[in-house]
This record gives structure tokens, C-alpha cells and sequence, in this order.
């Protein structure tokens, strides 16, 4: 999850497509990288590697939904309870 965080954040900061190099010196930054680093990146990359970014968290979200995943993650306010205090 770190790697594609790092992607993220490198698309997030204006790099379109994010090299190794740059997922590499994001995760190096906040002290992340570890011995697997280089074959994660080089794999994350090679499996996205001319697709959008769009289109791949649509299509995660597919996924995420058809396993029973999509759930909502909030409570509505009007659901809390007072957990005991009275108001």
C-alpha cells in the first residue's frame, strides 16, 4: 500500500506519470523504503503502465463494491447515541 501511496502522492503533486525514481524518493523521504521497495515499485509500474488513474480507482471501486466492500464508512449524526450522557 505504501508504493501506491507514494504514487498517489507524486500524481498529486503534478507528476503525471511518476517514475520509479520519484516513488522511490517519496518513500525514501518519510523513511519507508525497505529491501522489497525497488521490485514493488517496478511491478506496481509495470501493471499500470498505460492506464489512467481514473480509470483504475473506477475500476477498484468496481471490485471494492462486488465483494460486499462498498459499504458506507460514516454514522449520520441523527444514528449517534449519547453513549450514557443525557443532553
Amino acid at each position: 500500500m505504501k508504493v501506491i501511496a507514494a504514487y498517489l502522492l507524486a500524481v498529486l503533486g503534478g507528476t503525471k506519470e511518476p517514475t520509479a525514481e520519484d516513488i522511490k524518493d517519496i518513500l525514501g523521504s518519510v523513511g519507508a523504503a525497505d529491501d522489497n521497495t525497488d521490485e514493488r515499485v517496478e511491478l506496481l509500474l509495470s501493471q499500470i503502465k498505460g492506464k489512467e488513474l481514473t480509470e483504475l480507482i473506477a475500476s477498484g471501486r468496481e471490485k471494492l463494491a462486488d465483494s460486499g466492500g462498498g459499504a458506507p464508512m460514516g454514522v449520520n449524526a441523527g444514528e449517534r447515541g449519547t453513549g450514557g450522557m443525557e443532553n
